[in-house]
């Protein structure tokens, strides 16, 4: 007996895997469909109405792909807010194995797309899908300090990037915290942003410096801005983690762009469940002129006296044309959360590694705000120490 309904014409089933986790964005007027599959894989399907094949019909659902494609993630990640620090690169898996080596002695068809990419770093868990009409962000959780596919910080003196392999490297190759590997990810919310092309979601390129292919430093005077290094190779966007939304679980988080009372500015707003304190974290974060997050903030200006009438507002210091003041930056007094560190006067320090690691790019200023418990002893509170 055929159980099939009229309803049934109107859907699109794809077969090939067991997906999950189904969610849509609609995207200059298109509409494309996101799922995962059991292998954390994401796949992607677009409802492509622009085909002009007469023989598909009038019925939508003839003009979704035919078959979904897979979404390919950046094989480098950045922490939203240390732009100075640069991207991390993700490791160099050879396809069919757990090896690792470096880029230049594989093919591209011999490295493993979904190890050698942040794509390894997704959690099992709903994500979410945001189009500004402009790009598509991917927001996604991250996975676990603990997971199998979890991989690691290398120090400079390995060229920085990270590894998974823990059992071939010593650990003096690895970043150390209190005696532990620092995980690259831990439970955070992670970004990528793509453009439609077509049909075929492409990750976003950037510009960097050629020579040093940081995004703010350049490796000397000569260093010039490009969308390529020196050897000819695209610089692409980073996967963005926004390591401050923490200890997420189940995908159980909400991203939003919101509207201001000022033109053509916007800000991000994220809740996300934080599985620690069972409560539900809310951030508001300025977005950047690029689109991304602004974690400094942008400070505004108005005139002295805001009450009166012809009071204006600007971006930048100046000069009120009305009444020839100074304007004054608008500042919030509310009060908000803060973190910091506290010792308690035996042994605990800050490590801020090899002094002349801290040179490479030039001068660098450490800035930190200190309120001690008493002032009854005098006690030393910067040193530096040499290994003789």
């Amino acid at each position: 007996m055929n159980n099939q309904t009229i309803f049934d014409n109107f859907l699109k089933s794809y077969e090939d895997k067991t997906y999950k986790y189904p969610t849509l964005v609609r995207h200059k007027g298109t509409v494309i469909a996101f799922a995962m599959d059991n292998e954390r894989h994401i796949h992607y399907t677009v409802l492509d109405l622009s085909d002009s094949d007469e023989n598909k019909g009038p019925i939508d659902v003839e003009y979704w792909s035919k078959n979904p494609s897979k979404l390919h993630f950046s094989n480098e990640i950045a922490q939203v807010g240390y732009g100075l620090v640069g991207a991390t690169r993700m490791p160099t898996v050879k396809k069919g194995t757990l090896t690792e080596d470096k880029p230049e002695n594989l093919n591209l068809d011999e490295i493993d797309d979904f190890l050698s990419t942040t794509a390894r770093l997704t959690a099992d868990a709903p994500f979410q899908v945001l189009s500004d009409d402009q790009y598509i962000y991917v927001f996604r959780q991250s996975i676990a300090d603990n997971d199998p596919n979890i991989v690691y910080k290398l120090t400079r003196l390995e060229g920085g990037g990270s590894s998974g392999d823990t059992t071939n490297r010593q650990d003096s190759e690895f970043v150390l915290s209190g005696g532990n590997k620092v995980p690259l990810v831990n439970n955070t919310l992670l970004l990528d942003r793509f453009i439609l092309g077509g049909t075929q979601l492409q990750p976003k390129m950037e510009v960097r410096y050629k020579r040093s292919r940081n995004k703010t430093q350049p490796a000397n005077s000569k260093d010039s801005l490009g969308a390529k290094d020196i050897e000819g190779k695209a610089f692409y966007e980073p996967t963005q983690e926004l390591d401050f939304v923490q200890q997420l679980q189940g995908g159980r988080f909400q991203v939003l762009l919101l509207p201001t009372q000022i033109a053509n500015i916007k800000r991000w707003q994220v809740f996300a469940y934080n599985d620690a304190t069972s409560k539900i974290d809310s951030f508001n974060i300025e977005r950047a002129g690029d689109g991304l997050f602004n974690t400094k903030g942008t400070i505004y200006y108005t005139s002295p006296d805001a009450e009166y009438q012809n009071a204006i507002f600007q971006r930048r210091p100046g000069v009120d044309s009305f009444t020839n003041q100074e304007l004054v930056p608008i500042l919030n007094t509310k009060s908000g959360a803060e973190s910091a560190l506290s010792f308690d006067g035996t042994d605990n320090y800050v490590d801020l590694g090899n002094p002349s690691e801290l040179q490479i790019t030039g001068s660098q200023t450490i800035e930190m705000w200190v309120k001690p418990l008493s002032l009854a002893n005098r006690q030393s509170l910067f040193c530096k120490a040499y290994n003789g």
